[in-house]
C-alpha cells in the first residue's frame, strides 16, 4: 500500500485497524506534503476534523554508490529512535508523538504538527532568534544524554543505512561526478577544490570521522541536524525525521548543526552561543566538531543533496577554504568564517 494514492476508503480502514483514528471517523482528504527525496509525507484529515501525518520511506539509491536502503530498514532506525527517547520528555516533548508504526506497508503515524513549514528560508535570508537556537541546542544536549543499552543503539545499526550514510558523507562529495558538477558552474573553483580533494590532511581527517561514523558506538544521535527538520509549532521549535539516528561522537550532530548555520550565513554570534551553550551541560571536543563542520560544509555544496540557494563564487570559495582548514586543524569554528 501507497499512502499517497491508496483510496480513502482503504485508507479509513487501515487506520482503524492500527488504532490510528476513531472507529467512527473516516478519512475526507489525504495531501501530500513537500518533495522528500527519500520518503513520501502524507496529511490525512478526517470527517471529525482529526490530522494525522502519515511518512512511508521509501528505497533510496545513492548517487555514485552501490547501496540501497530498504523502506523496511529505513522504518526500523526512524521506529527504534521514537523508542529510546519516548520516556525522556526533554527529547519527545521536542518532536511531534509519534502514534504508532507498521512495519508491513512501512508506515509511521505521529502527530500533526499544523500547517508550518521546515525552516529551509534560513537559507534565503531568515534569521534564527537566541531563543531558538537555545532550544535547539538544548535538544541536541538532551538527546545526547539519553542512555542506550547496547542492545538498544544496536537495533538503530542497520548496515545498509550506515553505509549509505557514510558513502553520502565521507565519499560522494569528493566524486569526479560531484566535483564536475560544481567546476562546470563555477570553473574558477576547479583548482581549488581538486586541491582540497588531494589534501593528505584532509583525506586523513575523512578517514578518521568515517571510521568512527560506522563503528556506531557511542552517543545517540539524531544524524541528520539540519533546518529541514526543524518545525515550527505552537509550542515551539520541533525536530522532525531521525531517520539517519544513530551513535557515535556527540560532534557529528554538533557538527552538522553549526555547519548548516554556517551555510545559511547566520550571525557568529549564534553560532558561538550554541558551542557555548552545549560546553556548559557536556564536554566535547572542539576540534572534533570543527573537523565535523568542515566535512559538513563540504558535503553540503559537493554532496548528492547539496544546501538550497545559489551563493556568489567569492562565498563559495570561502566556504570551502574555512572547510579545508577545519578539516587540517588549521582553525576551530570559535572564529569566524
Amino acid at each position: 500500500m501507497h499512502v499517497a494514492t491508496v483510496s480513502p476508503e482503504s485508507l479509513t480502514e487501515f487506520l482503524h485497524v492500527r488504532g490510528w483514528i476513531a472507529g467512527t471517523s473516516r478519512v475526507i482528504e489525504c495531501a501530500r506534503l513537500g518533495g522528500g527525496r527519500t520518503a513520501t509525507t502524507v496529511r490525512v484529515t478526517t470527517d471529525a476534523g482529526t490530522t494525522r501525518i502519515l511518512r512511508q520511506p521509501g528505497a533510496v539509491r545513492h548517487d555514485d554508490a552501490l547501496y540501497i536502503v530498504s523502506p523496511a530498514e529505513r522504518l526500523a532506525v526512524e521506529g527504534e529512535f521514537y523508542g529510546l527517547v519516548q520516556t525522556w520528555p526533554a527529547v519527545a516533548e521536542r518532536m511531534p508523538t509519534c502514534l504508532g508504526v507498521d512495519r508491513t506497508d512501512h508506515v509511521i503515524a505521529l502527530e500533526d504538527l499544523g500547517p508550518s513549514r521546515p525552516l529551509i528560508d534560513l537559507y534565503s535570508g531568515r534569521r534564527l532568534l537566541q531563543p531558538e537556537i537555545d532550544d535547539l541546542t538544548a535538544y541536541l544536549v538532551a538527546l545526547h544524554g539519553v542512555p542506550g543499552s547496547e542492545d538498544g543503539l544496536g537495533a538503530l545499526r542497520s548496515d545498509s543505512v550506515r553505509l549509505a550514510r557514510h558513502a553520502e558523507r565521507f565519499e560522494q562529495p569528493f566524486s569526479a561526478r560531484r566535483v564536475e558538477s560544481l567546476t562546470t558552474r563555477v570553473p574558477r573553483l576547479e583548482r581549488q577544490v581538486d586541491a582540497i580533494r588531494t589534501d593528505l590532511h584532509v583525506r586523513a581527517t575523512m578517514r578518521d570521522l568515517g571510521g568512527r561514523f560506522l563503528e556506531g558506538r557511542g552517543t545517540l544521535l539524531h544524524g541528520d541536524f539540519r533546518p529541514a527538520r526543524w518545525m515550527p509549532s505552537p509550542r515551539g521549535l520541533r525536530v522532525l525525521a531521525p531517520g539517519h539516528a544513530t551513535a557515535g561522537p556527540a560532534a557529528l550532530d554538533i557538527g552538522f548543526f553549526v555547519a548548516h548555520l554556517l551555510l545559511a550565513d547566520q550571525p557568529h554570534a549564534l553560532i558561538s552561543s550554541v558551542l557555548q551553550q552545549y560546553r556548559r551541560a557536556a564536554p566535547v571536543d572542539v576540534a572534533d566538531v570543527s573537523a565535523c563542520v568542515g566535512l559538513e560544509i563540504i558535503r553540503g555544496r559537493l554532496g548528492a543533496d547539496p544546501v538550497p540557494g545559489v551563493p556568489a563564487p567569492h562565498r563559495l570559495e570561502a566556504e570551502l577554504d574555512y572547510a579545508a582548514r577545519l578539516l587540517r586543524g588549521g582553525t576551530t569554528v570559535e572564529l569566524p568564517l
